[in-house]
């Protein structure tokens, strides 16, 4: 039982230079914690809605439903904000249900892992996650290259040992493309961006590396298509040219056949579900994931379209709503894949969530920039936390 005496709303800045909110909850315990969220780019069509306007008279029944009033537990504080979220958004709503899971966790003198495991009643396990690392980003990215993010799939564990294996193909990778002239920056999710080189390209540059560096085993690719970004009426304007479904699809399948790609995100628009079907069933062999096809969201989650989902927490506003999909997921058998957004802050909740639910994967970017290396690093101290015996301690 919680009882809320004070709420304080703050702005802070994200990894884009904005304003973000930043919600710090204490109680009667004198027990404070804080949580915030990421943003996108450019929000999915499936999402709930964001915004950081404080100005709305129903924040202000909100708060006074949820302060001095005794809540039981995590799911009735995610309830009550689920009857907001439509009017308050999910920037105010996730912030305060994530928020209201740190303190919880820290009155019932647990670690937030274990906090979040007894929420989704999960027996956690000792292998970490895969991480999913972003090396050529494009799409909402760089608008000159239609795939969103060329990634590492990163099969090595523990996580310490994949983290090695990271820092030395991204930096190599990054050494190649500045003697070549061709970097010109880094995405959000500090992917480089080049110019002049086709994916194929891309792909053979980090398909060479991972075989320079002896890592061919347990380092393979991943692509983000993301193609709900370049869909027009119908069909998709990849690479500067309009083309059709089918041959998006063909495409696609080449990418895999000659490359050694074993997960491809959101390969058509969540309106194409015929096409989602026909390359699942063409591409037995790799993982084929829904992003913005599910939105985190168990009303949609639909294993006859894809074998894998991607779990974003500000898709559906509340660790509630998120441990569902999780478990609608796995009630179908497919695997999940913990991410961050394009635009984050310094909050590393993902990363427990990830360790906690046993997600199979997990997306955090390149090894640049602070906001991203505050994942890695969470994800690190989390890895000395559990012990052989999967306890994880304060």
């Amino acid at each position: 039982m919680i009882k809320i005496e004070k709420i304080k709303f703050r702005n802070i800045l994200n990894s884009a230079g904005n304003i973000a909110l930043e919600v710090e909850i204490t109680t009667d315990k004198n027990i404070s914690e804080k949580a915030s969220i990421p943003s996108a780019i450019i929000q999915g069509k499936r999402e709930v809605f964001a915004t950081n306007n404080l100005k709305n008279r129903d924040l202000n029944e909100l708060l006074k439903k949820i302060c001095n009033t005794e809540i039981q537990d995590q799911k009735m504080f995610d309830s009550i904000l689920n009857e907001y979220i439509d009017e308050l958004g999910v920037n105010i709503c996730l912030s305060l249900s994530l928020a209201f899971a740190r303190v919880s966790a820290k009155n019932e003198q647990s670690s937030l892992v274990r906090y979040i495991c007894k929420q989704a009643n999960y027996k956690m396990k000792k292998i970490s996650p895969t991480p999913l690392v972003a090396i050529f980003s494009g799409g909402v990215h760089n608008k000159k290259d239609s795939i969103q993010n060329i990634m590492l799939c990163v099969d090595i564990h523990p996580f310490s040992n994949a983290v090695k294996a990271i820092v030395e193909i991204y930096t190599d990778i990054e050494s190649q493309l500045k003697e070549q002239n061709v970097l010109k920056g880094y995405g959000n999710s500090s992917g480089m961006i080049v110019e002049k080189m086709t994916t194929n390209e891309k792909i053979d540059v980090i398909e060479n590396t991972i075989k320079k560096l002896n890592y061919e085993k347990d380092v393979s690719i991943a692509i983000d298509v993301a193609a709900e970004h370049f869909y027009e009426n119908g069909n998709y304007v990849y690479e500067g040219e309009l083309i059709k479904p089918e041959q998006l699809n063909e495409t696609l399948r080449e990418y895999v056949q000659n490359h050694n790609i074993t997960y491809v995100e959101d390969p058509f628009h969540f309106r194409d579900e015929k096409w989602w079907k026909i390359f699942k069933q063409e591409n037995p062999n790799i993982l084929v994931v829904g992003d913005d096809l599910f939105a985190t969201q168990d009303k949609y989650i639909d294993s006859r379209l894809a074998n894998g989902i991607v779990i974003k927490m500000n898709q559906v506003g509340t660790l509630t709503g998120s441990i569902n999909a999780f478990q609608k997921a796995r009630s179908e058998k497919m695997i999940t894949c913990v991410s961050h957004r394009s635009i984050e802050t310094e909050d590393t909740f993902m990363c427990d969530l990830a360790v906690a639910l046993n997600a199979e994967y997990i997306k955090i970017g390149g090894p640049r920039r602070g906001d991203r290396v505050t994942k890695y690093n969470q994800l690190l101290r989390l890895e000395e936390k559990i012990d052989e015996s999967c306890n994880i301690w304060e």
